[in-house]
């Protein structure tokens, strides 16, 4: 009798246990991974920041391409390039901030950076430094 309490109350124990974890876990009704669909209103979450400061997306800019220069990814003329697309979108900036930065100039910004970023992507990943690249050698029709 004793030992048929002891094991109900562990079991008890061990039901309780788990349905706390069950309590706690984050709700997965269809699978693991995947959260069940909410019904209803929904309550909006924690804010994303909206918008990076332009000034730190450029610096971004400036070091993804100094560190491509460095570590031997970009050749002197790609950075050159590079570079001088950075700066014409910064002067494109300060002549936006005079008048005061609207919706559309944000996103204009925002467009041509991204479209910097992928270019600095691609430059930085063309591996034109191979040996024989771009000399004739290597390339045979």
């Amino acid at each position: 009798m004793k030992s048929l309490l002891i094991a109900l109350s562990a079991g008890a124990a061990l039901t309780a246990g788990l349905a706390t974890t069950a309590a706690a876990a984050p709700g997965h009704g269809y699978g693991y991974g995947h959260p069940a669909p909410a019904y209803g209103p929904q309550r909006p979450g924690p804010a994303a920041p909206a918008w990076v400061s332009v000034g730190q997306r450029q610096a971004n800019l400036q070091q993804r391409i100094e560190f491509g220069l460095r570590t031997g990814a970009l050749t002197r003329s790609e950075a050159y390039r590079l570079r001088a697309e950075l700066q014409s979108i910064e002067r494109l900036e300060r002549r936006y901030r005079a008048g005061g930065l609207n919706r559309w100039e944000m996103a204009d910004l925002d467009q041509r950076m991204d479209g910097l970023s992928r270019r600095i992507f691609v430059q930085n990943r063309d591996d034109d430094r191979r040996y024989g690249q771009g000399y004739g050698y290597g390339h045979r029709r």
